[in-house]
């Protein structure tokens, strides 16, 4: 219901005209683009909104399972950002209510039927430096009343001349499910998501690193989990993605309910044959767990190994690894 009347309330920010002049331009500069957030996979199609643990099936030949965790967890980014960057998109399409030197300001604006008032404001704190922060308000709330709900910094690229590049530069973002939470007609979103992206050029390494704190597990919406991320990507070599959390690999055991250390770090090339090492500790768990599995263009799986049963794998790390010949863990 949320994400609904923020877009609804896109449509409340049109000014008395479309015409962009140079000022309005340079606020528009100074907020995200999905270009600079977006965490692209090796196949840009997710699924799901969580990556599985090492308990996942695996065969030869078939879809590799840690592709599709990939594939899965770079969704959990994604969903938490693409539409915030797309509700700034529409508001920003339109000329700002109020517009003066280092500040504009698109709203407050209320639609008839919705009982949320909304307000963005772009400051600028120098050439190519910016602030922003999307509030809401009950409709019948004080001006005191409004409350941040998505809000960030960004700093713009700019060229050999001094100009700002738009769609390049780097920032962070935020968004604040709980203070979402508490206006009229919320969702069930819940916790804050911190977001660091960096696109310095259209040649140099993307990176965005997303720390979710205490949202909503999917698997049991009565408790709340944490999750980190790190991507990072080029324009033609490919990208790495990594996830950590904390959850029960042993799901369905009743004897192994405790909770296990996760983390998985998956690479790939340019054509999107691709590695991925996870490993997980503490919970029920005795000793490390390690999970190697690679995939070749089609995200068949080539390779699988895991140290609790060494002889139980297939394939040759050497040959079926696409050139990620040695495991790298997560960091995170």
């Amino acid at each position: 219901m949320l994400r609904k009347s923020l877009l609804c309330a896109s449509l409340l920010f049109v000014g008395c005209n479309d015409a962009e002049t140079s000022d309005e331009a340079t606020f528009r500069d100074g907020l995200p683009s999905k270009e600079q957030v977006q965490v692209k996979p090796p196949q840009q199609k997710g699924q799901g909104l969580m990556a599985e643990g090492p308990s996942a099936t695996f065969s030869q030949g078939e879809r590799s399972g840690y592709y599709q965790a990939t594939v899965d967890a770079t969704a959990s980014v994604n969903l938490g950002t693409l539409w915030v960057l797309n509700l700034i998109e529409q508001i920003t399409r339109y000329p700002p209510t109020t517009l003066e030197e280092n500040k504009a300001v698109w709203g407050p604006g209320t639609e008839a039927l919705s009982p949320i008032t909304w307000r963005l404001t772009v400051t600028k704190s120098g050439d190519a430096s910016f602030s922003w922060v999307l509030e809401g308000k009950g409709k019948t709330e004080e001006d005191s009343a409004f409350r941040a709900v998505l809000s960030g910094t960004q700093q713009v690229s700019v060229d050999e001349d001094g100009e700002r590049q738009r769609g390049f530069g780097s920032g962070e973002l935020f968004i604040d499910w709980d203070a979402a939470h508490t206006l009229p007609d919320a969702d069930d979103h819940v916790g804050t998501v911190e977001i660091r992206y960096a696109r310095p050029s259209a040649t140099a390494d993307a990176t965005v690193d997303a720390d979710f704190h205490q949202v909503r597990d999917d698997k049991d919406p009565s408790k709340r989990v944490d999750g980190k991320y790190h991507y990072k990507t080029t324009a033609t070599a490919g990208g790495e993605f990594e996830f950590a959390t904390i959850q029960n690999i042993h799901e369905g055991d009743q004897t192994a309910a405790k909770l296990e250390n996760v983390s998985i770090k998956s690479r790939w090339t340019a054509t999107g044959a691709g590695r991925a090492d996870v490993k997980a500790s503490g919970g029920d768990l005795t000793s490390l767990l390690t999970v190697n599995e690679c995939w070749d263009t089609n995200f068949r799986s080539t390779y699988l190994a895991t140290n609790l049963f060494p002889g139980q794998g297939y394939g040759d790390e050497q040959t079926s690894c696409a050139g990620f010949t040695t495991a790298v863990y997560s960091s995170l």
